[in-house]
């Protein structure tokens, strides 16, 4: 079927990323319960759980902007290995540690380093992948990252009241047998050679007009500002998946909202591995603009559903459901969209402004709809969600006019 077929041709080591995907995401138990480790746990509310999340994110910020230019000037596979091994190292340490802030601050450095290695990762598979399967490329690594993830939210929603720490220790192990993966069958695309002359060229003196170009390449494309703007406010609102969903699920239910918001979570990756697939082959003809145009409706259209879902534990699992269509749409577009747009010696330092901007826009949403729930309820922090995901289908749609005219080469 070609459902499956679609997926042939790509070299080995996209199908090792794939694999690494779906192990590492396996022991992804620690985010998606976050917000309830802190509100529940910890005892913060709302506003003082976004604010935590938010210093967390600043601090994390630099690194997104660091991590692609490590990832543009160096081997990238060497970036991701090292970064995971100390990542590795960390995660277990805080998860022998009794849970405390410190011990989530000892997590959160060792997630620094999982952000710092993001655009090398980005990078990498637009450096092995020709142009004409980018798109599939990613949309197989997507799909791999949430089989993975099906089991991963329900199995901790189960650990989360007494067995917390396994958590923690699991996700450091899950990264080890990934680190491991890709540093037996991944070739890096760059030669040492190449890496040689690339490290001598750039000099202390070329390295702030280095770092400039990119800046000129961004606002020199009105297509690129463009996606960068829906990009930006589609990922903060995006990130309510992991901060209003479950302090919304957990004020209907206090004593099940754990397991309730693990089984959502759940249900997110399953219509992701049966549909990610599907909607690649029926869409792929249709041009990457427009599917983050309609990515970003949906996921607006499935905001006002979880809006008027509070308390109906039926209509939190319709409205993941349209979520995760719009999700699907959008993930699947970025990495190949950026890659078609951008020099290749740049690739990583756009993964790594497109991740700052989102971050730093995650922030705002989170701190905003924190308050806005902690002063009024949720339905207003909804409503603030549903006007960013607006200002992304604003821009998303100008986009699909601009990017034609624009980039009218890669449309024919």
């Amino acid at each position: 079927m070609k459902i499956f077929t679609q997926y042939k041709g790509l070299k080995k080591e996209n199908y090792i990323l794939f694999l690494g995907r779906i192990v590492t995401n396996l022991g992804a138990m620690i985010w998606p319960m976050m917000t309830l480790i802190l509100n529940k746990k910890l005892g913060l509310n709302a506003a003082e759980t976004a604010s935590f999340i938010i210093v967390s994110g600043i601090m994390f910020l630099p690194a997104n902007l660091v991590g692609g230019h490590l990832a543009d000037k160096y081997n990238k596979k060497r970036v991701i290995i090292y970064c995971d091994i100390v990542s590795i190292i960390l995660f277990v340490i805080s998860g022998v540690m009794p849970l405390s802030f410190y011990s989530l601050c000892v997590l959160l450095v060792g997630a620094l380093f999982q952000t710092l290695e993001g655009p090398a990762y980005q990078a990498l598979v637009a450096a092995i992948t020709p142009a004409d399967k980018r798109e599939k490329a990613f949309s197989l690594l997507y799909l791999g990252s949430n089989i993975g993830l099906i089991l991963s939210p329900t199995l901790a929603g189960f650990l989360f009241n007494d067995y917390l720490w396994l958590c923690f220790i699991i996700s450091g192990l899950a990264i080890s047998v990934s680190t491991v993966l890709i540093a037996l069958f991944v070739k890096n695309p760059e030669s040492e050679e190449d890496e040689v002359i690339s490290s001598d060229r750039n000099t202390e003196d070329n390295k702030e007009a280095d770092k400039q170009n990119i800046l000129k390449i961004i606002s020199a494309s009105k297509s690129l500002v463009l996606f960068i703007i829906a990009f930006s406010f589609y990922q903060g609102a995006y990130s309510q998946f992991g901060y209003l969903m479950p302090l919304d699920i957990s004020m209907a239910y206090p004593e099940n909202g754990s397991l309730i918001y693990g089984t959502v979570n759940s249900v997110n990756c399953i219509i992701v591995v049966l549909c990610t697939p599907l909607l690649t082959m029926l869409l792929e003809k249709m041009p990457l603009p427009k599917k983050y145009a309609f990515g970003t409706l949906l996921q607006t259209i499935s905001f006002g559903m979880f809006l008027l879902s509070f308390g109906v534990i039926a209509g939190y699992y319709a409205s993941i459901i349209m979520f995760t269509l719009g999700e699907i749409l959008t993930t699947v577009v970025i990495g190949a969209y950026l890659s078609e747009r951008v020099p290749e010696n740049y690739r990583g330092r756009i993964y790594g402004v497109t991740s700052f901007s989102s971050a730093f826009m995650s922030g705002i949403v989170q701190y905003v709809s924190g308050s806005l729930f902690d002063e009024i309820g949720t339905e207003p922090a909804w409503v603030f969600s549903i006007v960013m995901t607006m200002i992304a289908v604003v821009a998303s749609f100008i986009l699909v006019r601009t990017d034609r005219k624009e980039f009218s080469n890669l449309y024919t």
